[in-house]
């Protein structure tokens, strides 16, 4: 098998090494005016398509692709496939749904991605779908988490789609990275198109790049010796076409710029916009100083492993002072940090908002993430966290089931920060694709809910509200593979 996995990654290596010269990139693949797919911006009561017109969004490409990703991987039989839940899930329609995933993700890479700079919306006009021609940097912090897939590839027990998730996917998650390295970086900032830098460029760029680092550290971490510990170096360099050296480089000039930034008694950073912060924006830094942090100290040396500390430590800052705000209901969208502690900014919760922070926090390689080889800054010098965590996971979870769905037991889009109210009851796309994606990753995370292996174990309460959560996510799924023709 490891022979097996080593040849398929070489061959994703070799051909992602040609990009420039156009292996898989934008000539291998005809640009065109419509897609085979049209995903809308939101849902009717109905189950019917409803388009923003003009518009066709990548963020809502992007999070039906985690939602079909988030449902697939686990429907292994210990989760939604088993035998308490929907045995028929696995293998088949498990597979099925990768097959699925896969398909979605050619269409978006063929029409978003231009080398890494993915338009943020299509306008339909007389002659079909033309560019925005606007980058929203945003959209890349989730856009990178792709990797979620390729990484995972192995719980579908088939070889060919293995395969298929090691070589196809390679276009769609290096480019995010190699794009903002190279368009969008320069001494240590992150800026928009207008060379401008705020919290937003910096917290998204930084999150965006977080695809990169996390190669390299599953590369060299022994957790990772099944995967992408099974190429050299340098065939992961010509992967990515940043070496470790480079990704040190770019995080100690990231280091010396947000060491200048910090506002030490409101916990947060001024880039000259104010400590006034979006909540995205918020989980997007937390994320990239991560990656940031653990990269630092794995392949550093003593001076970047004192950065590393300073950067986990800032970023637990940030997280406890916004983290005294947490309602059952959510985060405010926008979160202002003063010298008395953080306050809200905003009457509403963004919901999408607020599962991408939670997806930040306990997704993927997420801010939560202590593994093997890595700094395990939180296990070592802030264990305070760990509950927290927990409880957060928990109550956010209880709370969208007690306050995100309407009368119908349909996803909402807004609610009231002071009480939870619905304020805004569309059902959109990129929300329910974030909140099945969030839910999925979060919801063992603490005591309120259980695999479906465990419900024999555990009180009837708690397999009673883990198999509702399981319904909610399968039911608004299929609300997405029936307007996919799935």
């Amino acid at each position: 098998m490891k022979i097996k996995r080593a040849f398929v990654l070489l061959i994703t290596v070799i051909c992602i090494s040609h990009i420039s010269s156009g292996c898989t990139a934008e000539e291998a693949v005809e640009r065109v005016n419509v897609p085979d797919i049209l995903i809308p911006h939101a849902i009717s009561a109905e189950g019917q398509p409803v388009f923003d017109t003009p518009n066709l969004y990548v963020n809502d490409y992007s999070n039906a692709l985690h939602a079909i990703f988030m449902i697939a991987g686990n429907s292994r039989s210990s989760e939604y496939g088993h035998e308490n839940y929907r045995p028929e899930l696995y293998p088949d329609l498990m597979n099925q749904g990768a097959e699925n995933w896969l398909n979605l993700m050619h269409i978006t890479d063929h029409f978003f991605n231009k080398r890494g700079r993915f338009v943020n919306r299509y306008l339909e006009d007389a002659s079909g779908y033309v560019s925005s021609e606007e980058l929203d940097l945003s959209i890349y912090p989730h856009l990178v988490y792709a990797y979620h897939m390729h990484h995972r590839g192995d719980r579908f027990d088939d070889p060919v789609l293995f395969e298929r998730l090691s070589r196809e996917t390679t276009h769609y998650i290096t480019m995010p990275g190699i794009f903002l390295l190279s368009e969008r970086f320069d001494e240590g900032r992150f800026s928009h198109e207008d060379s401008s830098v705020d919290h937003k460029s910096m917290a998204y760029g930084l999150a965006g790049i977080h695809g990169h680092g996390y190669a390299w550290i599953v590369w060299a971490k022994p957790e990772g010796e099944d995967n992408m510990g099974l190429i050299t170096e340098d065939a992961l360099e010509a992967w990515l076409d940043f070496s470790i050296d480079d990704m040190l480089q770019t995080y100690r000039l990231i280091g010396s710029v947000l060491d200048e930034a910090w506002v030490e008694d409101s916990s947060t950073y001024d880039f000259g916009d104010g400590t006034t912060w979006y909540l995205d924006a918020v989980g997007a830094m937390i994320r990239g100083k991560k990656v940031m942090y653990d990269a630092l100290y794995m392949f550093g040396n003593d001076s970047d492993k004192e950065l590393a500390r300073t950067t986990f430590e800032r970023a637990a800052d940030m997280f406890e002072s916004v983290a005294d705000l947490i309602r059952p209901w959510g985060l405010p969208n926008q979160i202002e940090f003063t010298p008395d502690g953080s306050v809200a900014a905003s009457v509403e919760v963004n919901l999408y908002d607020w599962y991408q922070f939670l997806n930040h926090m306990g997704g993927g390689f997420s801010f939560y993430r202590e593994r093997e080889g890595t700094s395990r800054f939180i296990t070592r010098y802030r264990a305070n966290l760990a509950p927290l965590f927990s409880r957060i996971y928990d109550n956010a979870l209880l709370g969208a089931l007690e306050y995100h769905f309407n009368e119908k037991n349909q996803l909402v889009n807004v609610v009231s920060y002071e009480d939870g109210s619905i304020l805004d009851d569309r059902l959109t796309v990129s929300t329910l694709g974030m909140f099945i994606t969030t839910a999925g990753n979060i919801y063992t995370g603490g005591e309120a809910f259980a695999r479906a292996d465990e419900w024999d174990n555990v009180s009837p309460a708690v397999s009673e509200r883990s198999r509702f959560l399981y319904d909610v996510k399968f039911d608004h799924i299929e609300l997405v593979e029936k307007l996919l023709g799935l």
